[in-house]
């Protein structure tokens, strides 16, 4: 009887690497897709957008910056933008600073207060 209870007590704890994987897979697998659903997915969407946002960009539109600030595009250079915010004001800031194109709302209620 003795012999029973020693010979149960030194059997290794745990299965083999192959069940503890077997294990694991299917918690890898959701984080995985957890993953490629909310993160990686949606980063490469917008990336996409901005890409195509400034391949779309020319002289003359009117954009918002990250800042808050509306200005209209001078020059587009290869890393950088040249915005004119105010009368005679030109800022250089880079294309990543650039939300997306302005809306014309700011202008109607500004219409708006004048009148």
């Amino acid at each position: 009887m003795k012999s029973f209870f020693l010979a149960q007590a030194q059997q290794p704890q745990g299965g083999s690497p192959a069940t503890t994987f077997l294990t694991l897979l299917p918690w890898l697998i959701f984080i995985f897709l957890f993953y490629y659903l909310f993160v990686a997915a949606p980063m490469k969407k917008k990336q996409k957008a901005f890409q195509q946002l400034m391949d779309n960009l020319k002289q003359g539109d009117r954009v918002i910056t990250t800042g808050g600030m509306f200005g209209t595009v001078i020059k587009i250079k290869e890393k950088s933008i040249d915005l004119r915010i105010a009368n005679n004001v030109v800022v250089e800031m880079e294309k990543s600073a650039i939300a997306g194109p302005a809306t014309e709302e700011p202008k109607k209620e500004k219409e708006a207060k004048e009148g």
